[in-house]
C-alpha cells in the first residue's frame, strides 16, 4: 500500500481495537521476526535438501560428489554454526573471528550472517587476548592428553585472533593455566618444547625428539 493511502497507527489500532503504544511495539519488532522467519524457512530447507541427497545417494548405491557432500554435510553445519552465533550474540559480545566468518558468509547470501553484521555495534567485540590469558581461560582437563589440550587451546587463539608463540612448552603452559607468574628466558630455553607448527612430539633442551605426543 502507498504510503501515502496509509491509515495512520492510531487509526488502525482503534480498527484493530487495540492500543497505538503496543501495535508501535509489535511493528518495532516486526523486521526481525521476518529475519528470523527467513533463516528458519532457509534452515530447513537445507535439512531436507541433505536427506534427499544422501537418500538419493543410498538408493543409487553410489558415494556422494564432491558438491553433494558440501549441500548435504556442510551447508547443514553452517547453518547450525550461524544458529548458535545468534544465541552467544544474545548473551553477550561476539569474537573477531566470528564476524569474520559472518562476512564471509553474508558475502555468499547464507540468511542470518548479514543481519548479525549489522547489529555487530549493538553486539559488541570481545577483547583481544593475550596468549597467557587464553591458556589461563583454557584450563587442561582431567585426563586431558598435551595434544588435544593445546588444540583446544589453538582453537582459543583463532577466535580472539591471539598470535601463538612458534615453540610451545608443556610445563610453561602448566604454569600459565594455574595463574603463576612466567619464568626465565633461560628457563624457557631448558624445557621441553613442542613446535607450534606441528604440535607433534617433545623436543630436549639440546633438540632432539623425545616421546611422541598421544
Amino acid at each position: 500500500m502507498a504510503e501515502s493511502v496509509r491509515p495512520s497507527l492510531r487509526a488502525l489500532a482503534r480498527e484493530m481495537g487495540t492500543s497505538h503504544q503496543l501495535l508501535t511495539f509489535y511493528l518495532s519488532g516486526l523486521e526481525e521476526w521476518q529475519c528470523e522467519q527467513r533463516f528458519q524457512r532457509a534452515k530447513e530447507r537445507a535439512r531436507k535438501n541433505a536427506e534427499e541427497i544422501r537418500t538419493r545417494a543410498k538408493v543409487e548405491n553410489r558415494p556422494m560428489t564432491m558438491r553433494e557432500c558440501i549441500e548435504a554435510l556442510i551447508t547443514p553445519h553452517i547453518f547450525r554454526d550461524i544458529e548458535s552465533m545468534k544465541q552467544e550474540a544474545k548473551r553477550g559480545p561476539l569474537h573477531r573471528g566470528q564476524f569474520k566468518i559472518l562476512e564471509m558468509l553474508a558475502k555468499q547470501g547464507f540468511p542470518g550472517a548479514q543481519e548479525l553484521l549489522d547489529k555487530r555495534s549493538q553486539i559488541g567485540v570481545k577483547k583481544r587476548m593475550r596468549f597467557a590469558e587464553i591458556v589461563k581461560e583454557t584450563p587442561r582437563l582431567d585426563g586431558e592428553t598435551d595434544r588435544a589440550w593445546i588444540d583446544r587451546i589453538f582453537d582459543a587463539c583463532g577466535k580472539y585472533e591471539t598470535r601463538i608463540p612458534g615453540v610451545i612448552v608443556i610445563e610453561r603452559l602448566e604454569k600459565w593455566s594455574h595463574g603463576l607468574k612466567t619464568e626465565s628466558k633461560t628457563e624457557w630455553n631448558n624445557l621441553p618444547a613442542i613446535r607450534s607448527a606441528t604440535a607433534k612430539s617433545f623436543r630436549t633442551a639440546e633438540g632432539s625428539l623425545a616421546t611422541p605426543l598421544k
